[in-house]
């Protein structure tokens, strides 16, 4: 395979059957290398195998209830429980619940964090018909660098003062010429892709639009009969509960997995291109377990146990196994719970409430894992693990309009860590306005490029 060489730089390009590298000759992209053998394949009970995809099907479940408009008073019990217990839940997670303010007309993402020795923070303004990133970023004893980009519906615009007044531009709808086109055509098709995949992201909700209708469609397709009425502990009294049940055909498992396989696989190669972080080997290979362990079972058996509108006990019957998500309740159905696999605990919450207080703990096989505690008026956070040898504090507050979370001390493994860290999400977005001279780097030739560099003093 013959050489090519950059005409501005004099460096060798890379082919596109070479992986990209930077300036220390590492990949972009973290590539896995290739194991000198397949992956020795562990076989896991299939129980656990159709959880994810069980968590799906009842999320999709809302999904179809919308669309159909017509279900049966059994099914409309079970949709109002799962809704009921969902919604019911603590403090801590209700401060997590900022989808409207992301999802407003214009919203501002603010990211922030800082070191002794390193300092970052990244606005990422949304809006329509402009979205914005605005970015500062010191390394100690090395850069001080703020810089300024956004996205059109036709172009890229990249501004970075501290190295040059003009507004790099870049047409990523209309055919390159000069320098970019020559040396880099290849690759220019991709860029164009994800720059407007990036803007008008439709091809990503057809995708979710896809995988909702096929939910949708499978749960449209169960009955849901009454089972026998069986007792569990809610609220710390045994009570007891109507049973409702259903049986999941393991064709119905399969088509739903299948589309939320290529969902995934094609928001990644959109994003990140084919290959991405192994995406081609290794996340590949965990889907194909999967699969082969859904299409090796029987029918899933489902059954809802349900109380006072809400949710006590979810069964779920595969062949000789049995799992059991118990909702023990407390201040909210979700506050205490348990999960077991054949009458075995493998993980169980335990919490409380004081005052503005929420403590939660999780155990797993038996053992401490996570504790959190969260103030409701303070929004002070604080997370153990490790006999408290992992820890972090922070503050994680919701108000109508914003929210905003911290971490503001972090311990690993016993030790300090240096380091602190904010997200801020807000309604409205004050845009900024470029100043300076337009150079359009997707029509230059060699001599414009050439004549910028050694304008910059970098060639």
């Amino acid at each position: 395979m013959s050489m090519r060489f950059d005409p501005v730089t004099g460096e060798k390009i890379q082919q596109d059957s070479e992986p990209q590298e930077n300036q220390a000759g590492q990949s972009y992209f973290y590539q896995q290398p290739a194991p000198e053998q397949p992956p020795k394949k562990k076989k896991a009970g299939p129980i656990l195998a159709v959880i994810a995809v069980l968590l799906v099907l009842a999320a999709g479940a809302v999904v179809w209830a919308v669309k159909s408009g017509l279900f049966s008073s059994n099914s409309a019990k079970v949709l109002a429980a799962i809704t009921n217990t969902v919604r019911d839940t603590g403090d801590l997670t209700g401060a997590f619940r900022f989808g409207d303010i992301l999802l407003s007309d214009e919203s501002t993402l603010t990211v922030s964090t800082e070191s002794p020795d390193f300092g970052m923070e990244l606005q990422l303004l949304h809006g329509t018909p402009r979205k914005q990133m605005l970015g500062s970023m010191d390394i100690s004893g090395f850069m001080d660098v703020d810089f300024q980009v956004e996205l059109t519906e036709e172009e890229l615009m990249v501004q970075v003062p501290s190295v040059a007044d003009y507004i790099f531009t870049y047409n990523y709808k209309e055919p390159k010429s000069g320098y970019l086109n020559d040396y880099y055509g290849d690759s220019l098709d991709d860029i164009d892709e994800l720059l407007e995949a990036i803007y008008s992201p439709e091809e990503q909700a057809e995708l979710d639009t896809d995988l909702a209708k096929t939910i949708a469609e499978e749960c449209g397709k169960l009955e849901f009969e009454k089972a026998s009425p069986e007792e569990f502990e809610v609220d710390r009294e045994k009570r007891k509960c109507t049973g409702i049940s259903t049986t999941v055909p393991r064709e119905s498992l399969e088509t739903i997995y299948d589309e939320l396989e290529d969902a995934v696989r094609d928001s990644m190669e959109s994003a990140y291109g084919y290959g991405a972080y192994g995406y081609d080997m290794y996340t590949e290979y965990y889907f194909d377990e999967i699969e082969e362990s859904i299409s090796e079972m029987e029918d899933v058996d489902l059954t809802f146990f349900i109380y006072e509108k809400k949710l006590a006990c979810v069964r779920i019957e595969i062949e000789d196994e049995e799992a059991e998500l118990r909702f023990l309740g407390g201040d909210t159905r979700m506050q205490n719970m348990q999960f077991l696999i054949d009458g075995e605990e493998m993980l169980r919450i335990e919490g409380e409430k004081e005052d503005s207080t929420e403590v939660k703990t999780v155990f797993m096989e038996g053992e401490e894992a996570v504790s959190l505690e969260y103030n409701r008026k303070t929004g002070a956070l604080d997370i153990s693990a490790d006999a408290g040898r992992t820890a972090i504090s922070g503050n994680v507050f919701l108000d109508k309009d914003s929210f905003k979370v911290s971490m503001d001390r972090i311990m690993t493994e016993g030790q300090p860590v240096d380091l602190t860290f904010g997200m801020t999400i807000e309604k409205g977005a004050s845009f900024q306005e470029f100043d300076g001279e337009e150079f359009d780097i997707g029509q230059a030739s060699v001599e414009d490029i050439q004549a910028l560099l050694l304008e910059l003093n970098l060639l």
